[in-house]
């Protein structure tokens, strides 16, 4: 049996609007960061639902290999979580993430465009993870999310990759 983590009601209820809100955030509080937990787990099984999408096996490899970093991000955004506040908040596996409840989240087509519109979004995770670790007087915290920040540019040059296979 699984039990969907009930969400705050603070924060944003859809993955739609959790992308939206992430993205405005400079300076993030306790409850933005577990959205971004919340999230990021969520990003898991996006990438894994595109990349079965996937005729090409090398396409679907590297969609995967984004899942599972973005997984590790969730991680490392509960561990600053825990850094600055003491609260252990772990990330869900995706039957329990409130984002992903009844099987309903945003899939794009698998095109080299919207490859490369994602590209964007992931090299501009970058930015705002160095935004938020900039915004922190907790040391640890902020280099948990400077390296979620750097792997960030990993995921957007896997989709570039991803995308000109696609093209042949």
């Amino acid at each position: 049996m699984t039990t969907t983590l009930a969400l705050d009601a603070a924060m944003p209820q859809t993955i739609g609007e959790a992308f939206a809100h992430i993205g405005k955030v400079t300076a993030p509080t306790a409850l933005d960061i577990k959205v971004m937990v919340l999230v990021e787990a969520a990003s898991k099984e996006l990438y894994r639902a595109s990349a079965a999408q996937s005729d090409n096996p090398a396409v679907a490899d590297l969609l995967i290999a984004n899942g599972d970093e973005e997984f590790l991000h969730a991680n490392r955004a509960a561990a600053a979580l825990k850094a600055l506040t003491g609260e252990v908040f772990t990330p869900p596996a995706a039957q329990d993430n409130p984002y992903l409840a009844g099987g309903a989240f945003p899939l794009a087509e698998l095109t080299p465009a919207a490859l490369r519109k994602l590209a964007d979004a992931e090299f501009a995770g970058e930015a705002l993870y160095e935004g938020w670790a900039a915004s922190m007087e907790n040391a640890e915290a902020a280099a948990l999310l400077r390296a979620n920040g750097k792997e960030e540019t990993d995921h957007g040059n896997r989709l570039l990759k991803a995308a000109a296979l696609l093209e042949g």
